[in-house]
């Protein structure tokens, strides 16, 4: 079975992704690294613009990442209907700074009719696992719209 949305994703690697549908996630600037079905690697420079007062990666911007990795690892699965957000846990672990390149690998769990759950870890540049975050998806069961996929 083809699968527009993964070939579409898979046309980004390695460069900053530019057709983010998400006007908040396109504020991050994240570069698609590996994507097959089912999960995605996407490294991101913490910048000044996405740290809080003492130069760190802010928790908000992390977990915008982490949901944001998380959704695109759902979607290259092929799905027809939309999912939300329905919950995103994030354990913080360690501080992002200002300069860093960190990494975020999310992987799908489960997919079932109504709900998703996918998980993300996010890693700094030596490889020490600094968050991570577990979501769940909701079907609202409408169609992702042709415009969406390419």
């Amino acid at each position: 079975m083809e699968n527009p949305i993964l070939q579409e994703l898979k046309k980004h690697i390695g460069k900053p992704y530019q057709n983010i549908r998400s006007a908040a996630g396109a504020h991050l600037q994240y570069t698609l690294q590996k994507i097959t079905e089912g999960e995605v690697e996407a490294s991101l420079h913490v910048r000044d613009v996405l740290t809080n007062p003492s130069k760190q990666l802010h928790g908000g911007m992390m977990a915008m990442l982490i949901d944001e990795i998380a959704g695109l690892a759902f979607y290259t699965q092929g799905v027809s209907t939309i999912y939300s957000t329905l919950n995103l846990q994030v354990d913080y672990l360690h501080s992002a700074l200002l300069g860093q390149t960190i990494t975020a690998k999310a992987k799908v769990i489960k997919t079932g009719k109504k709900i998703a759950n996918v998980h993300c870890e996010v890693s700094n540049e030596t490889g020490l696992l600094i968050a991570f975050g577990t979501t769940n998806l909701a079907n609202t069961q409408i169609e992702i719209p042709a415009a969406l996929i390419s």
